[in-house]
């Protein structure tokens, strides 16, 4: 019940972002299965290129009755859970953290983690694993091809254009900056599976799924 609060919560401000601030247009969003155990792979532009991401893919009553199918996202432990206040929000929002330049002791349990949520739920990765500088594509990192990999999970590629207008990373984690009147598209891809064990080939072909969008 908290959960739902906080999600309806945040789908209003997502709405009020996106909407009526901003021109946000969706591409795709038939191609999304209504099922679980599906990674959506995206890039990255913006701290909330989550928020909407999730207003993408959902509605309200998808809360109610399909919540396993409202995506767990990764976060960047660093921006988003140092603060323990920020952890509680983060835990009703369906958000985990991502450990990012650890050990290789730490990249393992983080795809333990993400295993097990695609074992009943979805999840969305930003597969570079960092907010590009330039608009470009970043690499697939190797956290998100050794998952498909391992599980062969249904693959929904999603490229986002225009979030970094809307929050430029040189104003940091401050709302009270987020910019109006930008455009926003978000194309959804189709669903595929990549039958591949090889990592080499799955870093290249998450790349090119999303860069083809």
């Amino acid at each position: 019940m908290i959960s739902a609060v906080f999600l309806f919560s945040f789908w209003l401000i997502a709405w009020w972002l996106f909407k009526v601030r901003n021109k946000l247009t969706i591409n795709g969003k038939e191609n999304i299965p209504q099922s679980t155990g599906i990674l959506f792979l995206s890039n990255h532009q913006s701290l909330i290129d989550s928020l909407v991401i999730a207003y993408a893919l959902f509605r309200p009553w998808d809360i109610i009755k399909r919540f396993s199918y409202i995506p767990w996202n990764a976060a960047a432990w660093e921006n988003f859970f140092k603060k323990p206040s920020r952890r509680i929000f983060c835990y009703f929002l369906k958000i985990i953290p991502a450990y990012r330049g650890g050990s290789m002791q730490t990249i393992d349990k983080n795809i333990i983690d993400f295993k097990k949520i695609l074992n009943n739920s979805n999840l969305l990765l930003y597969f570079a694993g960092t907010r590009s500088r330039d608009e470009s594509i970043g690499t697939c990192r190797y956290g998100p091809a050794k998952i498909i990999a391992d599980l062969n999970p249904t693959i929904i590629p999603i490229r986002l254009y225009g979030m970094d207008k809307v929050m430029p990373i040189s104003i940091g984690f401050k709302w009270h900056k987020i910019r109006g009147g930008q455009n926003i598209v978000i194309n959804i891809g189709q669903p595929i599976n990549f039958n591949s064990t090889d990592i080499k080939n799955i870093r290249h072909r998450v790349v090119q799924l999303v860069d083809d969008l």
